[in-house]
């Protein structure tokens, strides 16, 4: 009993340790693709340039991920599951909720300035080549935690409508157009800078601030 027992334990300690060393491998993965990805873009990128940058052969990359796209949107969803612990942190402050959707918007700003890999990944993870050559189990897993993000956002908004700060309309609609708003001013942002610079020529953050006043103006409940 004792002998059998204590092979169990073994057991159960070699697996812990291999599991902790897979994931442990994994993220080193994950951190290498995400900076050869910044640095040359998807199509440019390579999984043997991902091998060489954390040091493993190009046959164990794919012992973790099956392409290049997986290893793309694996990186997706770990900075969508970054921004959603952000935005969570909403959940514990206490404001009215005006200015807690004020603050979303500042959380969203500060993630995209802080983490600008992860925000070009997420909005190029959306591309149909990508997401065709990726296992259903992480789109779902990606698509499942978007939704929570944005679920965050409206259920501030019906707090909002509850406590009659807001008019009556439907929040999840409502969080739909402050998201496309927010993330629509980033990516023009991002992606024409003679528009930025010489059109608009305003600071991204004036912008979005700016964006998110007329939108919670246009929620907030008429005399």
């Amino acid at each position: 009993m004792t002998n059998s027992h204590n092979m169990n334990k073994s057991h159960n300690i070699k697996a812990e340790r291999r599991d902790r060393e897979r994931l442990t491998r994994k993220e080193a993965i994950l951190k290498a693709a995400r900076k050869v990805f910044f640095a040359k873009g998807f199509m440019n990128a390579t999984v043997d340039e991902i091998a060489d940058s954390c040091g493993l052969a190009k046959g164990t990359i794919y012992l973790y991920f099956k392409s290049k796209e997986e290893i793309y949107v694996s990186l997706m969803l770990k900075g969508l599951s970054l921004l959603k612990q952000e935005m969570e942190k909403i959940h514990s402050l206490r404001m009215p909720s005006d200015r807690l959707v004020e603050k979303l918007g500042e959380i969203y700003f500060n993630f995209y300035r802080k983490n600008k890999e992860y925000f070009r990944i997420i909005f190029l993870s959306s591309h149909p080549d990508v997401r065709a050559r990726v296992s259903h189990e992480l789109l779902d897993a990606s698509i499942g935690v978007g939704k929570a993000c944005l679920q965050v956002v409206s259920d501030v908004i019906k707090r909002g409508i509850e406590t009659g700060i807001f008019r009556k309309v439907d929040p999840w609609a409502a969080a739909t157009i402050l998201w496309a708003m927010i993330n629509g001013t980033i990516m023009s942002h991002e992606q024409d800078p003679i528009c930025r610079d010489e059109v608009i020529g305003l600071e991204l953050e004036k912008i979005l601030k700016e964006g998110t006043d007329i939108i919670v103006n246009g929620l907030k409940e008429r005399s």
